[in-house]
């Protein structure tokens, strides 16, 4: 391991990771066993006098005449506090680690970076700006004058604005909404009406205006889990309901939160192999394949078979459909 290239040598960066990793001391013929042919003595003699300069507590002694690496101290950390900016800027940047891929220093940064993602799924920057994307590209399936309605009800959401809403002729209704979702496949407004405080579901195309009410005295009878306890015991009743557990190859590449679809409770964990498996209560429904339609090349879905079955058949179905190529 000669040469003053380390960053890009693959080697050095294995050698390294496995040093810092090690709780117990680790006689030197064990550690190069574990590394194969490709990794001699001198080379983690070499690693190690590089991770000395940084005051790591890890040094060759020789026991019964053999070299063994020991500890000497406590392995030391590097902790770093990022304000809300600074790591949608640092998420900004995690393209550009993609020209290293493959390269062990990559390797090294991806899986630290996942597990700080899967610890902050509020904060994705890429989700946010994929919801943005798939919001435009819903505007383009619904109908021009209700384009206008969706736009004020998310405003509303997010400003906790009330909204009077037009639902028929003469038919008014004021309410705080929470949120949309698909529910039995159909678009739906989750609020509260403000007259009896009673959680409501109103199908969005029934919707025919809203007018926002900024300045209220209101305030919300129900919290965020209470919302989603309401949108559960809906799916109850239709037996829409099932818990879809799948395998994901690359966090980094999946919207974990689609828009408009309620993913109840969900749960990311890893296996012993590293492999993300994520977990939550959803509808199936058409909308729930074109989701996992659009991300199939990085999940698979392990539970329940049935819902794994009906989504081969979606695809299938949808194969057939396509029209055949004329040939040329």
């Amino acid at each position: 391991m000669a040469g003053n290239s380390k960053l890009l040598n693959n080697e050095f960066w294995k050698v390294l990771s496995t040093l810092d990793s090690l709780n117990q001391d680790v006689s030197m013929s064990e550690l190069c066993h574990h590394f194969g042919d490709k990794v001699k003595e001198e080379d983690v003699l070499d690693v190690l006098t590089f991770m000395r300069k940084f005051d790591f507590p890890l040094k060759a002694q020789k026991r019964d005449g053999k070299t063994w690496l020991c500890f000497t101290g406590k392995k030391p950390r590097v902790s770093m506090e990022l304000s809300l900016a600074e790591w949608l800027s640092f998420q900004a940047h995690f393209p550009l680690l993609d020209s290293y891929e493959g390269k062990e220093i990559y390797n090294t940064l991806a899986t630290r970076m996942k597990r700080v993602e899967a610890r902050f799924p509020q904060f994705d920057l890429y989700r946010v700006l994929e919801e943005e994307e798939q919001m435009n590209k819903f505007h383009h399936l619904i109908p021009k004058d209700q384009e206008q309605n969706l736009e004020e009800i998310n405003l509303a959401i997010v400003h906790g604005e009330l909204l009077i809403l037009r639902t028929g002729e003469n038919s008014k209704v004021e309410v705080l909404p929470h949120k949309v979702v698909f529910l039995d496949g159909v678009l739906s407004l989750i609020a509260e009406d403000t007259n009896d405080r009673c959680m409501v579901c109103l199908d969005f195309t029934n919707i025919e205006s809203s007018v926002p009410v900024s300045e209220h005295r209101y305030k919300a009878n129900f919290v965020g889990q209470e919302v989603d306890d309401f949108v559960m015991a809906i799916r109850s009743i239709t037996g829409n309901e099932e818990r879809l557990v799948m395998r994901i190859s690359a966090p980094e590449k999946v919207n974990l939160k689609p828009q408009f679809h309620f993913l109840g409770s969900p749960y990311v964990t890893t296996n012993t192999e590293g492999e993300f498996i994520w977990a939550a209560s959803v509808e199936v429904s058409e909308e729930l394949f074109k989701w996992i339609e659009s991300i199939k090349d990085e999940v698979e879905i392990l539970d329940p078979q049935e819902v794994k079955d009906e989504f081969e058949n979606y695809l299938s179905k949808k194969q057939i459909q396509k029209p055949l190529k004329k040939a040329s």
